[in-house]
């Protein structure tokens, strides 16, 4: 399809912002046409963006199950599945969307756009998947190291603030909701080179010992000992 001076200005300064460069234009445009775009201007529906998109809903999981795989060497297969299902669910996918600025490129049908097709989530976040795919593409075979890249180095915080694995915030609101009081976090031991520490904490609640956690960092550790205090308490985690 064709692609005006503005578009391809366009496209190449929002992906200047996060230190991409893309030769590939057309493949990039791709990234943002919603199927309603091609539908009402009677385009291939290879022209839209569910090629690319199935490519980076691929790259996506690989890159978070190996960022998470590293980051929680103490997290058990089912807690990691959990976090990555979270990390990559249309719902976070459409918040990093918004956030990175890429809604303002979807080319949509008009009868989508009058429907705030813009703001869907669902596009938001297949639009977004197909970015990725489209980095992945770009980069050939460094592809995957540029999505991995462009993920951690704009959205680390997103990924690891996931409802689910904040222990602490909801052990915070069970403690809180049973007599306002807040647990508390100690350094019980630390140990091996400074480099290479590892933190044994544990949380007090009512000035007792309610479990321990074990980590590369006191932050995992602390969420690691908050996990198996709601474990401890038999409080239920969604």
């Amino acid at each position: 399809m064709e692609i005006s001076f503005d578009r391809k200005e366009e496209l190449v300064n929002f992906v200047k912002k996060f230190g991409l460069v893309f030769d590939d234009i057309d493949t990039l445009n791709r990234a943002f046409v919603h199927t309603s775009y091609t539908n009402e201007n009677n385009l291939d529906v290879s022209n839209s963006y569910e090629r690319l998109e199935f490519l980076g809903d691929a790259v996506l999981k690989i890159a978070i199950s190996d960022f998470l795989f590293k980051k929680f060497p103490n997290l058990n297969e089912g807690d990691l599945t959990k976090h990555r299902a979270w990390a990559v669910s249309d719902k976070e996918l459409a918040v990093l969307a918004k956030k990175c600025g890429l809604s303002k490129l979807i080319l949509l049908g008009k009868n989508e756009e009058s429907l705030n097709g813009r703001q869907k989530p669902s596009i938001l976040a297949c639009a977004f998947e197909a970015f990725l795919g489209a980095i992945y593409l770009e980069y050939k075979q460094l592809g995957l190291k540029a999505v991995y890249d462009f993920l951690i180095d704009n959205f680390e915080d997103d990924v690891l603030n996931s409802k689910f694995n904040n222990f602490k915030a909801i052990l915070q609101e069970y403690t809180q909701s049973k007599n306002h009081k807040l647990p508390v976090y100690k350094v019980l031991d630390e140990f091996g080179m400074a480099h290479d520490k590892t933190y044994v904490i544990g949380v007090y609640y009512n000035d007792v010992l309610l479990s321990e956690g074990e980590g590369k960092s006191k932050k995992e550790a602390e969420q690691l000992a908050a996990k198996h205090a709601l474990e401890f308490l038999k409080v239920e985690i969604n």
